[in-house]
Order: structure tokens, then C-alpha cells, then sequence
């Protein structure tokens, strides 16, 4: 199946504006235009909706969340309409890629995380449900959205495999989408994302 994708040398520049798109850093935009800074040289360094929402308020904090879902959840639902599971799948994949290394920064950017929940609304929806209401429940609990990211992102992945397992083997649940392809790039995204986290459960710790 993937080979399939990459002997399809026309997917090569969908894939290519997936990651660009996914690029665009949309907090450090804000902040050099508001500030004329750069962001990463305040609060936690990063370029992504908690950090500006710290540093330049909530408007524009929510604003970034929803560019950053929306780079995401876009090309990744368009490329899935028009193109099938596997090119949309690919191309949420990249784009998420592109906000956690955007080649505009020196391949130095967000987290993943708004990225990640517009991957999982493109993918399935009951899915992405569960995912943010564990993040909510979490974030209200702990107060860390770092933590409350890590938590939300490894429950998704248990609820992933085991409505696989269960759509597979007993034929049910058959109405909730995902496919095992789109779980194997999901899974290998929530590792990178959880890694990029590590640093900040680390200092949680610490405090």
C-alpha cells in the first residue's frame, strides 16, 4: 500500500504542499507581529497556542489553536475526499510533521498537538471525542495541558486498537472509522508528539 503511494510520482507535490501548509508557524507569526520578537526566546520557547496564549493573551492564544487544527484537519479531510485513505492519511501525517519541524524555523516549531486533534477529527470523529474530552478532563484535573496532552493522546491510541480489534474480530462497531493504516501513521505521529513532551513532564516533576 505504501509503495503504492510512493511509485505515484503525483502525489509527491500533494505531499509536499501537505508539508508546507503544516509549516506555516502561525503563534510565531503573531508574536513577531504584536511583539516584534521571537517567541521561542520567551515563556516555554515554544511557537504553539499555550505559549501564546501565556505570553500575548487568549484571543490570540485561541486563534493559533485554530489555524493549527485547521492546517491539519483540511488538506488531511480534502485529500481523503479526493484522493483516498492512504493519500489523505499521508498528508495529515506531513503537515502534522510540518508544525512539529517547519522548515521556515529551521525545522524548530510547535508540539503537535492542535495539529494532532485536526488529524483526528479528518479521521474518525468519534475518535476525536474521546480525545478531547480526555484532554479537558485532564487539563481540569492536573492544570498542565503538557500532561493532559500526553494522557488524552495514549488513551486515543488504546481506543484505536481496540475498536480495530473489536470491528476485526466480532464485526461490530462498524460505524466508528479508522482504518489500520491510519492507525499505524497516528501511532508513529503520538510517539514523536509524546517525545516532544518529555521535556516539559520533566519539569512538571521538578515543581
Amino acid at each position: 500500500m505504501i509503495e503504492v503511494l510512493i511509485s505515484n510520482k503525483s502525489n509527491y507535490l500533494l505531499f509536499l504542499i501537505c508539508y508546507f501548509i503544516g509549516s506555516i508557524p502561525f503563534g510565531y507569526i503573531f508574536y513577531k507581529i504584536i511583539k516584534k520578537d521571537d517567541i521561542r526566546n520567551h515563556g516555554s520557547g515554544n511557537i504553539g497556542a499555550t505559549n501564546v496564549n501565556r505570553l500575548i493573551g487568549k484571543k490570540f492564544g485561541f486563534i493559533t489553536l485554530f489555524l493549527d487544527f485547521l492546517k491539519t484537519f483540511c488538506p488531511c479531510l480534502i485529500m481523503h475526499k479526493y484522493f483516498g485513505t492512504e493519500v489523505g492519511v499521508v498528508s495529515g501525517f506531513l503537515t502534522i510533521l510540518g508544525h512539529i519541524y517547519p522548515i521556515w524555523l529551521k525545522f524548530k516549531g510547535g508540539k503537535g498537538v492542535a495539529s494532532y486533534m485536526g488529524f483526528m477529527l479528518a479521521t474518525s470523529w468519534p475518535l476525536f471525542i474521546v480525545l478531547i474530552i480526555t484532554w479537558l478532563v485532564i487539563v481540569k484535573i492536573f492544570k498542565y495541558s503538557a500532561v493532559a496532552a500526553i494522557i488524552s493522546i495514549l488513551i486515543n491510541l488504546i481506543t484505536f486498537k481496540i475498536i480495530l480489534f473489536t470491528q476485526f474480530n466480532y464485526n461490530i462497531l462498524l460505524w466508528i472509522k479508522g482504518d489500520p493504516i491510519e492507525f499505524q501513521f497516528i501511532l508513529f505521529i503520538s510517539i514523536i508528539i509524546l517525545i516532544k513532551h518529555y521535556t516539559n513532564v520533566i519539569n512538571i516533576f521538578k515543581k
